[in-house]
């Protein structure tokens, strides 16, 4: 678990860049920031939106917390922050406590930062933002993304000792459904294998799994389990990820029902030769563009024709499935320790979806990856 001494240090980081950029305090709505500076998680994320909770943050490092009386007691429980206020009414949001919890933190003129921009999104709804313009009317609201991702790109040991036991969790999930599958068997009840091994090795929860299987369905890469049974000459390729304490991962691996043959085999080559170049291309001060161009150089020279355009081979990884950077030939960002993404170069056709997705970090001197699954199709007979 991560310390309350690491989210107080998150706050005053916060607090130094708000001050750089002119911002005198910036209010906070979303479930993984609130998650970040404060160690909250709400219980179930993404799915309620009747009691929303917000986190204000000040530019001299204060902050304070405010939710519906049913999340106080966990709030109370597991936050960093000890200022916690409460509201009773459930729909919309407490524009007016809001207002005077942010005077009381000394945020009254100015500008106010908000997840308005980049991969954010607010945790009210427009007409409750609205409101708020409106209450605040000496406050200027303006997009905080770029200072929210700046710190939370960026991973700390603890946070990647959390991904590491996430990855080590949907390994033992990739195993535990591999040796179970059968021919006959749905692609339902081979997730439900690989689902419940998540929770047994200790994953807060499963975060997705991903799955296709046979020619016709090849192209449906963000599918979800189905009644479909597994014949021989099947594919089965599934993209998944465990959540443990917060902190995702995400890769995928194939399985084939059949003996081994050089079609599938070469096919597994090529693209994990992409994904080495990729590994390679990941250092310290390089642009996370460079790690894109290995990918497409790496297709070039086994004249295999992929074209990334605006498309990316990879993502960001953290509190949530994909975060910033976007492993892209237009991403800005810079490889510096800490920085964690996927790699995710693909090959797909009538045989099958070769894509053996990794999760990295970057270290003082080079990479890591996190991902341990054995990177080969697995065979099933």
């Amino acid at each position: 678990m991560i310390e309350k001494s690491e989210y107080l240090e998150r706050i005053k980081k916060l607090a130094v860049l708000m001050r750089d950029s002119g911002l005198e305090g910036i209010l906070l709505t979303a479930e993984s920031n609130i998650d970040y500076f404060s160690g909250f998680r709400h219980h179930a994320p993404w799915t309620l939106f009747a009691r929303p909770f917000f986190q204000v943050i000040s530019a001299d490092g204060q902050s304070a917390q405010l939710a519906h009386t049913f999340l106080e007691p966990e709030m109370r429980r597991t936050s960093a922050v000890s200022d916690v206020r409460t509201f009773a009414h459930s729909g919309d949001a407490p524009v007016d406590q809001l207002r005077s919890i942010m005077a009381e933190l000394g945020i009254k003129k100015g500008k106010l930062g908000m997840e308005l921009g980049y991969e954010q999104r607010l945790g009210i709804n427009i007409l409750d933002f609205r409101r708020l313009e409106a209450e605040l009317n000496d406050l200027q609201i303006m997009d905080a993304s770029t200072l929210l991702w700046s710190l939370r790109m960026i991973k700390s040991p603890a946070e990647i000792e959390m991904m590491r036991k996430s990855a080590a969790v949907t390994a033992a999930a990739f195993k535990a459904c591999f040796a179970a599958a059968k021919p006959g068997m749905s692609e339902i009840e081979v997730c439900r294998k690989a689902a419940d091994t998540m929770i047994l090795e200790g994953a807060e929860r499963p975060g997705f799994i991903l799955v296709t299987s046979g020619i016709e369905n090849y192209h449906v890469l963000s599918g979800k389990p189905t009644e479909r049974k597994l014949v021989a000459g099947d594919m089965l390729w599934i993209d998944m990820g465990a959540v443990v304490n917060g902190y995702w991962s995400d890769f995928c691996r194939a399985a084939y029902f059949g003996k081994p043959n050089s079609i599938l085999e070469d096919s597994q080559k090529m693209i994990l030769d992409v994904n080495r170049a990729m590994i390679d291309a990941t250092r310290p001060g390089q642009p996370v563009s460079k790690v894109a161009e290995a990918a497409t150089g790496a297709f070039r020279r086994l004249r295999i024709n992929v074209d990334l355009g605006k498309g990316r081979v990879g993502h960001g990884m953290g509190l949530m499935s994909t975060e910033p950077p976007h492993v892209a030939l237009y991403e800005e960002a810079v490889c510096e320790e800490g920085l964690a993404f996927t790699i995710e170069p693909r090959i797909t056709n009538q045989n099958g979806v070769f894509n053996c997705e990794e999760l990295l970090v970057v270290t003082k001197t080079g990479v890591e990856v996190l991902t341990t699954s054995p990177r080969n199709i697995t065979y099933i007979n």
